[in-house]
């Protein structure tokens, strides 16, 4: 895999457009579907939330049916709504014949309820968390986390979008009605065969994890939201098992990045097209009050070249009827909606980083990949060693102890490529990504940190909720064919 900083920096400094932004498709002449909207379950009044883990068929292409996995639904979740300072009731139920713990990412709540794979939920089992919601609006999700089984299982549908929401977002003018000027747009890629059903085999993956063919959103290939001619807010979610994707649209237009993983960014920062890697999500706002259609383009991460070789051209005058790029979303204006209209808030959110003396401790994290081939280079995905610091993760075995309440610096590297390095249980800071100063569109809260083998990545962090041995928080690559294979940790917050 080649270095991810760089070509972050390349697009964000001012690169034209993605020529290979798109979607693949399985099979010619598919007629575009509408975006699916996963139905909205609203918790934040403690009302409990039913979730039945279960089995089912899903059409990703017209007349052919997919054996798929859903939390309410044959593929993926519904979205999951809560809200700052409520108590969020989940009721999960275990349908499946497999056991299967489910993970809410991003959320700040304390290991017991964290749904780490210590929480599996055996076959006919139910789980019951109460989660007291306490951080500020964020766009987090849900999914598997299933020891040496999230792969397979978040591949087959196990995941779905979670809201939180707060005063200070409603007080600002955001598009916010969902499914009309707010859509979430889940990013994942897959792989059918001749009869459509879902390919996944990690033995045969190479090392950097198993990569699908063909961009699906919210489990449609190609799909057509109908949006108002004026702001329109898009919760990108990366929910692909291994795939960095670029994000930009075909005609180049400037959209507003306006938070992370964690939350709001202290202010809009302005892009032409922005890269992600697995499990992060990014908010943007596209201004579509000129009435013209657009066109989502998502690349994938491994075409490209360092020096953005065979990717950057001029897509002046693109109709969208192009042979050679196939937009993953397009998004087609219907004046008749009510439009969002209102300038963007210039600022979003005030964010403190501590002073360097209250940074009281430092760990460093190294995650390896050996073998394959005999060597670091090998890229036989079932025959590599992937651990951290030289561990392979074990159950039973706790790899760091974190007191609460105390700001402390992680530093984190490879030996080989990039990695999505995922901390359960907080946000952090970014301090740098590979040895350079973060971009401006990072600066704000993440749980997701990029590294390579260049150079050191480095956040700050403090968790404020405890973390017991038999409930431990986990950090990890987010790449799950990774994560599934050893390359995560178990730590205590105490």
């Amino acid at each position: 895999m080649t270095s991810f900083l760089s070509r972050r920096r390349f697009l964000t400094n001012g690169a034209a457009l993605l020529t290979a932004g798109y979607c693949r498709l399985p099979w010619p002449n598919i007629t575009p579907a509408r975006l699916p909207i996963p139905p909205l379950v609203d918790g934040s009044n403690g009302e409990p939330v039913n979730l039945q883990i279960r089995t089912g068929e899903w059409s990703f292409m017209p007349g052919i049916l997919t054996p798929t996995l859903g939390i309410n639904q044959n593929y993926l979740g519904p979205t999951i709504k809560t809200r700052q300072n409520s108590e969020l009731n989940l009721h999960y139920e275990n349908t499946l014949s497999e056991g299967v713990a489910i993970h809410g990412h991003g959320l700040h709540v304390p290991g017991a309820v964290d749904g780490g794979p210590q929480l599996e939920i055996a076959p006919g089992n139910r789980w019951q968390p109460s989660l007291s919601i306490v951080q500020p609006a964020a766009t987090c999700w849900y999914h598997s986390h299933t020891h040496n089984k999230t792969g397979h299982q978040v591949y087959h549908g196990l995941a779905g979008m979670m809201i939180v929401a707060d005063d200070d977002t409603d007080a600002m003018e955001l598009p916010r009605r969902y499914g009309i000027d707010d859509l979430p747009v889940i990013i994942q890629d897959r792989t059918f065969d001749t009869q459509g059903h879902l390919l996944y085999s990690p033995d045969e993956a190479g090392q950097d994890g198993w990569f699908g063919e063909t961009v699906v959103i919210n489990g449609a290939i190609a799909p057509v939201a109908e949006v108002p001619a004026g702001k329109v807010r898009l919760r990108l979610l990366n929910g692909a098992n291994a795939r960095f994707y670029i994000v930009a649209f075909a005609d180049n237009r400037t959209f507003y990045k306006i938070a992370g993983d964690g939350g709001m960014l202290a202010a809009p920062v302005p892009l032409t097209s922005m890269e992600m890697a697995p499990g992060e999500r990014c908010e943007i706002i596209v201004d579509l009050s000129d009435g013209h259609t657009a066109w989502l383009l998502t690349l994938f991460e491994d075409d490209v070249d360092d020096d953005g070789e065979g990717i950057i051209s001029s897509l002046q005058g693109w109709s969208g009827e192009s042979k050679a790029v196939t937009p993953s979303l397009t998004l087609k204006v219907n004046s008749t909606l009510a439009a969002h209209t209102a300038p963007l808030p210039d600022k979003l959110a005030t964010i403190i980083r501590p002073a360097s003396n209250e940074i009281i401790r430092t760990r460093d994290f190294f995650l390896e990949m050996e073998g394959g081939n005999g060597d670091s280079h090998g890229g036989n995905h079932a025959a590599m060693d992937m651990t951290i610091n030289g561990a392979v993760m074990n159950m039973n075995v706790i790899n760091e102890r974190v007191k609460s309440g105390v700001w402390e610096r992680w530093r984190i590297r490879s030996n080989l490529g990039a990695h999505p390095f995922h901390v359960h249980g907080c946000s952090f800071l970014i301090e740098q990504m590979e040895g350079a100063a973060a971009l401006l569109d990072q600066q704000g809260w993440k749980d997701i940190v990029v590294l390579d083998d260049d150079d050191w990545s480095e956040i700050v962090v403090r968790f404020e909720h405890p973390a017991s041995e038999r409930y431990p928080y986990m950090y990890h690559c987010h790449i799950l064919e990774h994560e599934d294979r050893g390359m995560m940790g178990q730590f205590t917050v105490s």
